[in-house]
């Protein structure tokens, strides 16, 4: 972000060493336009030492932007002082962090997740994270709390960094379940966890959902046929896409990238793990940055049945 702009003129037969002589030294120009015989444009005001050595007459009017009101109060000591303490403010504002917010419902949840954060440096007073770091620890929180959260996501807003999770609901005391095991999504099995039960289908096996898994009886070697429990686990390979997009206020390529891909890891299902992880299509117009990914994913995809 530029904070101020010089406002210079030119008659118009030296445009083209103008136009010449900018792109030669990489000056941005702005709002030019031709007046008369002359042209007028703005300059980024820390080029104006860089634009002093073109060699062709030209005239300098006024600086507009937040740099103007500075060199006007720089006149005073004291507002100069002033001045430097608002931008070194300005500054350790954007690099570190002044507080960390973890919204949830359970308090001990609420301080361990807090000693995680600070075992990793983010707390008050700890430099910013990037998103690339952001994304690494929401994947740790994602893993270390599995058990223990439903949902969990991570983002930083100016320097605030927020933890938000919902509960995972109580486990109801185990017992003996005789249901059958049924595909709760289409998906490829990569493997099985059954301590009881019959299994139906193999590894490698696409299923779609409402599938047959775990089957609860058994033929017994006298042709009986018994009720036998259903306890275990089918792991399953899962093919899901995902998008996110963000305003376009020109902020840097690679920190858009990793902002939309946080956001979109946020939305995968509660214990999935990331088998791939691919990029279909990202792209950026002038109102909004967009970012679509596919994963393959290994879930449980058991669910109890009739």
């Amino acid at each position: 972000m530029n904070i101020g702009y010089d406002y210079y003129c030119i008659d118009d037969v030296y445009l083209l060493e103008l136009l010449h002589y900018v792109k030669n030294q990489k000056i941005p120009l702005f709002h030019l336009r031709h007046i008369d015989d002359e042209y007028y444009f703005y300059i980024p005001t820390y080029l104006r030492y860089k634009f002093s050595h073109f060699e062709y007459p030209y005239s300098y009017i006024k600086t507009i932007g937040m740099i103007k009101y500075v060199l006007f109060l720089s006149k005073q000591l004291l507002n100069v002082v002033g001045i430097l303490c608002f931008f070194m403010s300005i500054l350790i504002c954007s690099h570190f962090i002044f507080d960390v917010q973890v919204k949830g419902v359970v308090p001990k949840l609420n301080r361990q997740i807090e000693s995680t954060l600070k075992q990793n440096c983010v707390s008050d007073y700890k430099p910013l994270q990037n998103y690339e770091q952001l994304n690494d620890l929401l994947t740790l929180l994602k893993s270390t709390y599995n058990k223990q959260v439903e949902y969990l996501n991570l983002y930083q807003t100016g320097s605030v960094i927020h933890v938000e999770y919902t509960k995972k609901k109580q486990d109801e005391i185990e017992k003996e379940s005789f249901q059958n095991l049924y595909a709760s999504k289409d998906g490829m099995i990569q493997s099985f966890d059954i301590k009881s039960g019959m299994i139906q289908v193999k590894v490698n096996d696409y299923v779609k959902k409402g599938d047959l898994l775990v089957e609860n009886t058994i033929i017994s070697t006298q042709n009986e046929t018994k009720i036998i429990p259903v306890k275990g686990h089918v792991y399953a390979y899962t093919f899901l896409s995902l998008s996110a997009s963000i305003d376009n206020h020109n902020q840097d390529q690679g920190e858009a990238f990793y902002h939309l891909l946080l956001m979109i890891r946020s939305k995968l299902p509660a214990g999935a793990k990331i088998d791939k992880e691919n990029v279909l299509h990202m792209e950026k117009t002038r109102s909004k940055i967009s970012l679509k990914m596919h994963y393959t994913l290994i879930e449980d995809i058991a669910i109890k049945g009739e």
